[in-house]
């Protein structure tokens, strides 16, 4: 049976997916190049892929895919399902574009703002005349834990949890309740300002650090597992069908 490559290189991780018929059957995540190019070179022949990359690819990486038949990089100049209305195309991420896609592919016909929690907190939406309009970047749950320790002289490193306090009651826990809450917060707010500008407003949202939010949103929100890969996905099976 055939496979294709699905490879998305993130800003932490890489995560690559095998498909077969048109269904994701595996993913895997590597921290490293080395460990990620030892992982494809282990694998028999894919007949075909997509690589989504935010950062230049590497050497080993990029002089494999240039011998792959079948196998390309997402820019804002392959061919997509949707129209890209953003003002500055070419500097639009790779993550963002399958992003749009996979709202597309979900729920056509609508208008979507589809959320990616990861290491920043991305807001795109896709109109329901099939047009991406851009969205929102804001500092992941991380980088905001991060911030505050690095920018100031004693505020120790927190870590992200699903049960902060609103009213923390000691240094650590009143971290938690300003990244926590806040976040939350953020897109509930967010949300709201989209909807009353975009009746029928359909919100999807995923990325890894959701599942700190999944039950905590007071807000009717699609949730999913791997958004960019299912993206990347629609994005090769729409161009081997052009």
């Amino acid at each position: 049976m055939t496979q294709k490559l699905i490879l998305d290189l993130g800003n932490t991780l890489s995560k690559v997916a095998l498909v077969e018929t048109g269904q994701i059957k595996t993913v895997h995540s590597f921290e490293s190049d080395e460990s990620l190019m030892h992982w494809i070179n282990r694998q028999r022949a894919f007949s075909g892929g997509i690589i989504g990359s935010v950062k230049e690819l590497p050497g080993s990486l990029s002089d494999w895919a240039k011998k792959q038949p079948g196998v390309f990089l997402l820019s804002a100049s392959t061919p997509l399902p949707f129209k890209i209305a953003y003002k500055s195309p070419q500097s639009l991420g790779p993550d963002r574009i399958a992003l749009a896609a996979a709202a597309y592919e979900r729920f056509p016909g609508k208008n979507v703002l589809v959320i990616d929690m990861g290491s920043c907190i991305t807001y795109d939406l896709l109109t329901a005349e099939g047009v991406y309009l851009g969205g929102a970047i804001s500092p992941g749950i991380r980088m905001r834990f991060k911030a505050m320790n690095a920018f100031t002289a004693k505020l120790p490193m927190a870590e992200p949890t699903d049960h902060a306090p609103l009213i923390g009651n000691d240094t650590k826990n009143s971290l938690q309740s300003g990244v926590m809450n806040g976040v939350q917060a953020e897109i509930e707010g967010v949300i709201d300002r989209y909807a009353t500008n975009y009746k029928d407003l359909t919100v999807l949202i995923g990325g890894g650090d959701n599942k700190y939010f999944d039950k905590r949103f007071k807000v009717n929100i699609f949730a999913a597992s791997n958004l960019v890969l299912n993206g990347l996905r629609f994005i090769l099976e729409f161009n081997e069908s052009q």
